[in-house]
């Protein structure tokens, strides 16, 4: 598939759906409501054209669910969100699993970054700085600012792309690049959202300049590799132009910062964690930075190389990398919570729990690396010693409330100490954070009728539903 074809099947999505060429949700008729009713709230023609693109979505693509790449992703757009004024709750993020250099945001709230481009990216100010232009044309709307040229789309070469997933044997190419044309924002559009986006990022405390460096790192590599443009470019026309401005604007001071710490995220774990997962390689040295030898190993090399292999399961060589760079930094608390995970999956338990437990010594109160306090969950829950296992888990979600891995098996565990309505709340947490909203909603409906005399879990129940059928996911 040609990255003019991948580009179309993200937009035409969207506005096939605006158009109303998805099959419309059949509803129940209910009765008449009372004439003193209040009437329903309108419908966000934004917000029901994401829902729809997002279940579309669900089914063209696979979504990488990784804890740390959704975090990361996650934390930084929420932020970046706050800064601009919106509700965090009512936007999602979505990595998806392509090598194509891209990310695009959908009405309603909806903004997706494919791997491809995460892997792009030096720093955690650059994922910000795509983020926050796309969080941009959320806040301004741009999709419904020129309806005449989406409406005067064909939907029938719409639909034909859409199914094809842009197959030039199913559909023409020059077609397909007519489309993408006209789906493009307006170079005003474009501009408005950098703009916002640069102060988006400098009231969150990003580096403006993360913004500016990913464009130019982009056109470089465009440069250097002599292929088509990055997909990211082709749908933010005549960028080259606007890197002068976004310049300008970097130097600006913000209206004001937000007061909460700036979260912390070590890059370079991602950049490992997507690449040992999305490229082919046999040694760690092919996919580490350019920076780290194998000829000089450093603490780093040694750790990044292990966090390599433990991404691809290949734990007997992930082992020895981390006792090599627990030898030079002995009391570095992730390393020891990666090596604890590395002997619980080759099932040497009683290492395992050493690790896990040192990690944890080694930690500041509230500091504890979550992968060790899992590790701990899971063999206490082997055990089973359930209310330790309980704890574990728990403790998780109060560092991290949408930890899927953590909401599952607390759910499992309730289940087994006779706790069904906390073990379908946990389990449909978990299902809807898996991007499986349907199954989700039975779990919770299920609890729902548990929790009568619950008033607090029947709070958190029905926010959840809600949620669902706001958003769609």
């Amino acid at each position: 598939m040609t990255i003019t074809g991948k580009i179309t099947l993200i937009f035409v999505a969207a506005v096939c759906l605006f158009l109303g060429c998805a099959t419309p949700q059949k509803h129940v008729k209910s009765a008449d409501p009372p004439s003193d009713a209040e009437p329903p709230a309108p419908r966000d023609p934004g917000k029901e054209m994401g829902k729809q693109f997002v279940k579309e979505a669900r089914n063209q693509y696979q979504f990488i669910k990784d804890q740390e790449v959704v975090d990361a992703v996650n934390t930084t757009g929420r932020r970046l969100v706050t800064a601009a004024g919106g509700d965090p709750s009512s936007f999602h993020f979505f990595v998806v699993s392509e090598i194509v250099p891209n990310a695009f945001a959908i009405p309603g709230g909806y903004i997706f970054v494919f791997d491809g481009l995460l892997d792009k990216l030096d720093s955690e100010d650059e994922l910000a700085g795509v983020l926050a232009h796309e969080t941009g044309h959320v806040m301004h709307n741009h999709f419904f600012k020129d309806e005449s040229k989406m409406s005067a789309l064909n939907l029938a070469t719409i639909a034909a792309i859409l199914l094809s997933r842009g197959n030039p044997a199913a559909t023409s190419i020059a077609m397909a690049t007519n489309v993408s044309a006209q789906l493009q924002f307006s170079r005003e559009n474009e501009e408005e959202a950098d703009a916002s986006g640069m102060e988006y990022l400098k009231v969150a405390g990003y580096d403006p300049n993360g913004m500016l460096n990913f464009f130019e790192a982009l056109l470089t590599y465009e440069k250097i590799n002599g292929v088509e443009i990055p997909a990211y470019l082709q749908t933010h026309p005549a960028l080259g132009d606007r890197i002068h401005l976004v310049e300008l604007r970097a130097s600006r001071p913000p209206t004001h910062k937000l007061t909460t710490p700036l979260p912390v995220v070590d890059w370079g774990r991602i950049e490992i964690i997507i690449r040992a997962k999305s490229i082919p390689w046999k040694d760690p040295a092919q996919i580490l930075p350019g920076q780290l030898s194998k000829t000089a190993p450093t603490e780093r090399y040694h750790y990044l190389s292990g966090l390599a292999y433990l991404t691809a399961d290949r734990v007997n060589e992930a082992i020895p990398e981390y006792q090599a760079a627990l030898a030079l930094a002995p009391g570095n608390t992730v390393y020891h919570a990666d090596l604890a995970t590395a002997y619980l999956k080759g099932r040497d338990i009683d290492h395992a729990r050493s690790e896990a437990q040192e990690s944890l010594r080694l930690s500041k109160p509230g500091e504890e690396p979550l992968s060790a306090l899992l590790v701990l969950g899971l063999l206490d829950e082997h055990d089973g010693q359930l209310q330790e296992a309980l704890h574990r888990y728990e403790t998780v979600l109060e560092r991290n409330p949408d930890h899927a891995f953590a909401h599952y098996h607390l759910g499992q565990v309730y289940f087994q100490t006779g706790d069904t309505l906390r073990g379908a709340y946990h389990t449909g947490r978990y299902l809807r954070l898996s991007l499986e909203p349907e199954a989700a909603l039975r779990e919770f409906t299920k609890a729902k009728s548990l929790s009568s005399s619950d008033a607090e879990m029947a709070r958190k129940i029905q926010d959840q539903i809600d949620q669902i059928q706001r958003d769609g996911v």
